[in-house]
Formats: structure tokens, C-alpha cells, sequence
């Protein structure tokens, strides 16, 4: 697959060698239909997770591989895109016209997934090293929630209000960001967990659906247990009447 797109960008090198008086010979991936090409776009570009059937990006930050400092923060991460092999890397830089192509294809239709081992103090430091293009095409973003988590090694212990902070932020730098899901990891989902006769997970989803609805998102929850499906409803009830969830910050 790859091969042959090396070949449009060689063919393309070599027409622009070519007398002034002779067209360039157009290569035969380009005069394939366009629902074509992103067939094969989505072939080339599909990579398994673990989380849900829909197509992820999924971040992943192994840590301060860099400084941290001043304007060389960005570099104090070390993100990978789990199970990618350098297609997508690949595909990009063939030449201009797939390049475009495969970008827009990949993050307009692919979610932006954050495992829960990101720093979300980082993520603008994250979006700005996307393209200017790429960040206007990304629709759709996601986060993996683990509750009762205190920490991980090197990971900052995330609190409720961090998401919101992050939500914030995302609605500034993109700009067709319309949608985001919430993977709520079993092994740390604990429904019947309760404080003051309210079950924490349950507060969590509640305090999530409330700040990214009052920001007029599309919200997807997976899996919400049944026994909690009613929150959906009650942060509903809160959103129509205007109210913002005053809890606090409890860690996740």
C-alpha cells in the first residue's frame, strides 16, 4: 500500500523534471475516485483498541523524557499514539495532495483519546505542536476515567476539576471540536462506593456530564452501568435550568 503511494510522490518528482511543454503524467491513485481514496485511507490508517469500537487516536505520555522548562515545556513530554507502526507518519509526507487528504481523514474522523496516564496539565502544550490544519479538523475528543485512582508513577493525581479546566482549553484551540467520550474503566468503576449516602462514581459522571454539556457537547459515557444511566437525566434537569454543578474537586 505504502509502496505504491511512494510511487505517486516519485512520479510526481520526476514530471516536474519534465520539459516545460509536457504535462506531468498523472499517477493512477489520484484519478481514483475520491470515496475510493478514502477507503483506502481508512484501511491504511485503521488501528485496533482496546476501549471501543470507534476509531481512536489513543495518547499515551511515558513521561519527562526532555526538559521541562520555559519554552521547551512542549518537549518535556514524550506522547506516542499506541499501536501506530509509522503509517500514519508515513502516509502524511508522500506528498502535499495525501498529505491533506489523510489528514483531514484522520482527525476528523477519528477521536482524540487521552488514557488516563496523560498529564492534562500538558495538553496545550500537547495541541500546540499539532498543525494549525489538523487542530481545525479534529471534531471529536475523548478521555479515559479512571475513578479511584490516586496516582500513577510520574502522572499527576487528576482532579474533576482538571477536566473541566481541559475542556476549557480545548474549546480554545479547537475550533470543530464538537463531541467527547468518557471510557469509565471497570476496574476502577465501583458503584456502590458512597459518601454522605451519594455513590461517588455516580457524582463523578454527574460533575463530567454537567461541565461538557454547559459547553454544548455531544456526550458519550461507555460503559455507564445501568444503575447509573439516571444520572444522564438528572444533569439534563441541572443543564435546563441553567445550574452549574457546585461541588468541589475530588480526586479521581
Amino acid at each position: 500500500m505504502l509502496e505504491a503511494l511512494a510511487s505517486t510522490s516519485k512520479s510526481a518528482q520526476v514530471g516536474a523534471r519534465s520539459p516545460r511543454n509536457t504535462p506531468p503524467k498523472q499517477s493512477a491513485f489520484f484519478r481514483l475516485p475520491p470515496e475510493l481514496r478514502l477507503k483506502i485511507y481508512e484501511y491504511a490508517l485503521a488501528i485496533p483498541n482496546e476501549y471501543t469500537d470507534r476509531p481512536l487516536i489513543v495518547v499515551n505520555d511515558r513521561g519527562n523524557s526532555f526538559t521541562s522548562r520555559g519554552r521547551f515545556r512542549a518537549l518535556s513530554m514524550c506522547p506516542s499514539w499506541v499501536g501506530q507502526d509509522g503509517t500514519a507518519r508515513n502516509l502524511l509526507s508522500v506528498n502535499r495532495q495525501i498529505h491533506d487528504e489523510a489528514e483531514d481523514f484522520l482527525y476528523s474522523r477519528h477521536t482524540l483519546f487521552f488514557l488516563n496516564s496523560f498529564d492534562l496539565s500538558r495538553l496545550g502544550a500537547f495541541l500546540d505542536t499539532l498543525s494549525e490544519t489538523a487542530r481545525s479538523r479534529i471534531r471529536s475528543v475523548g478521555f479515559e476515567i479512571c475513578f479511584f485512582v490516586h496516582s500513577q508513577t510520574g502522572v499527576p493525581k487528576r482532579l474533576l476539576k482538571d477536566y473541566e479546566r481541559a475542556g476549557r482549553l480545548l474549546m480554545e484551540k479547537l475550533p470543530q471540536w464538537s463531541s467527547v467520550f468518557f471510557y469509565l474503566d471497570p476496574r476502577f468503576y465501583y458503584p456502590s462506593a458512597s459518601v454522605g449516602g451519594r455513590e461517588l462514581s455516580a457524582r463523578g459522571v454527574l460533575y463530567l456530564a454537567t461541565v461538557f454539556g454547559a459547553m454544548k457537547k455531544d456526550l458519550h459515557f461507555f460503559p455507564l452501568p445501568s444503575i447509573h444511566r439516571h444520572v444522564m437525566d438528572e444533569a439534563q434537569r441541572l443543564l435546563r435550568r441553567g445550574s452549574r454543578s457546585s461541588q468541589g474537586g475530588p480526586s479521581l
